[in-house]
């Protein structure tokens, strides 16, 4: 089966819908693939529940939208279907919570408004080829092989699968002891009590102790719950050391291991608060995510590769097609998150040549595998500002279709 596009967008996360929806809505022809059997990426499948990245980084102020677009039209539709007025003053940090099947539901809408706009899911990409007229791609889809053909393509698998399908030279992968640990979430429900900071650190310090009474795996010591925008759910995080060193997200019998992992953790955690802590007397199994949340593996280098520096000085660029504002949230081990704020409250940029190589005219790439250093990731790998460079890719895309 042959189809073609103007543009294809491969992964349908945060970055891809933002991207898919851009060129569809500037009138390209365009062919959404996605793995998975819903869009959202780690926004639905890993139940990561926040949106990070929206807001303008000055919490001195009044919060406020940092990159006008497709980001704001999802950050408002959230809001409006979890009846929230305001995003969560965190710390130095502002966040919006979200829900996984509203935000599915707000993908579907949006997808389905669009008349360019073609999603197949269940689409594994298993090859790549440059032509004269743009690019070839073979996928496996459903059970039947596909070959697709368009003049622009845009990469946010978050894997970087374009690079390494036509050429690894393109692509940049942190050594598995820095890489940022993998998070796996589960929502809990029927939980009774008022969730507030002195009740997170009272459950907190019982998993503690029941890891070292030997009651619960050591993976549990850093859980963490956050209540959902709706009454009666709350969301547990844990993040795995996922093997430290031996740490490889693309392989599969690792991969499997983390999963199962995951799944000990939260499974155990419930058990042992439900015999535990009254609070959880009436609290069924939690319910678990299709996967766990990755948060990072490979990107492309592009002809500008964004750093950590340029982030905290809040360099600004004349050909910047995005603002960042999260600060550099490092996880490279499960003992909790260390952050570089920005060295004012104040965006950085993010510049157009981060999404792009001159030597192959009609690729982009956006969100989780930009071309950005591995410090520089861990601000521009959450949800918002994958969504607004998803957005400036698919513009770009558009632009290129249009000049050629």
């Amino acid at each position: 089966m042959n189809l073609e596009a103007d543009v294809i967008v491969a992964g349908g996360g945060s970055a891809g819908l933002a991207a898919a929806l851009a060129s569809a809505r500037a009138g390209a022809r365009t062919l959404l693939l996605e793995r998975q059997a819903m869009l959202g990426g780690m926004g639905t499948h890993a139940l990561v529940h926040t949106f990070c990245g929206l807001f303008h980084p000055d919490v001195s102020l009044p919060w406020a939208w940092l990159n006008p677009g497709i980001s704001v039209e999802i950050g408002q539709a959230m809001m409006e279907r979890t009846n929230q007025s305001a995003p969560d003053l965190m710390g130095k940090v502002y966040v919006l919570r979200q829900h996984p099947s509203l935000y599915a539901q707000i993908a579907d809408d949006l997808c389905r408004a669009e008349p360019h706009l073609t999603l197949l899911t269940g689409c594994e990409w298993t090859a790549l080829r440059q032509e004269e007229a743009g690019w070839h791609l073979e996928t496996f889809t459903r059970g039947a092989q596909k070959r697709l053909r368009c003049k622009a393509l845009i990469d946010t698998t978050g894997d970087a699968t374009g690079a390494r399908l036509l050429n690894p030279d393109w692509c940049q992968q942190t050594e598995g002891g820095k890489l940022y640990r993998p998070a796996y979430i589960s929502a809990f429900h029927g939980i009774q009590g008022r969730h507030d900071d002195a009740w997170r650190l009272t459950i907190g310090a019982m998993i503690v102790r029941a890891v070292r009474d030997g009651l619960l795996p050591q993976a549990a010591m850093g859980a963490a719950f956050r209540d959902s925008p709706f009454a009666g759910e709350t969301f547990l995080t844990v993040d795995l050391e996922a093997g430290q060193g031996d740490w490889d997200p693309f392989d599969p019998m690792k991969r499997a291991r983390v999963e199962q992992e995951g799944r000990e953790v939260a499974l155990g955690v419930w058990q042992f608060l439900v015999r535990e802590h009254a609070d959880f007397k009436h609290c069924p199994p939690p319910m678990l995510p299709t996967k766990a949340g990755i948060r990072e593996t490979a990107r492309y280098i592009g002809d500008y590769v964004i750093t950590g520096d340029d982030l905290a000085a809040n360099r600004r660029f004349d050909d910047e097609i995005a603002l960042a504002g999260w600060p550099m949230e490092k996880r490279e081990n499960a003992r909790g998150p260390k952050f570089r704020y920005f060295d004012e409250p104040k965006p950085a940029g993010i510049p157009a040549l981060c999404l792009y190589r001159a030597d192959a005219p009609g690729l982009f790439f956006a969100g989780r595998c930009l071309s950005a250093d591995h410090e520089a990731l861990a601000s521009l790998r959450v949800m918002g500002t994958c969504m607004a460079t998803g957005e400036a890719a698919g513009k770009l895309a558009v632009a290129h279709v249009k000049s050629n």
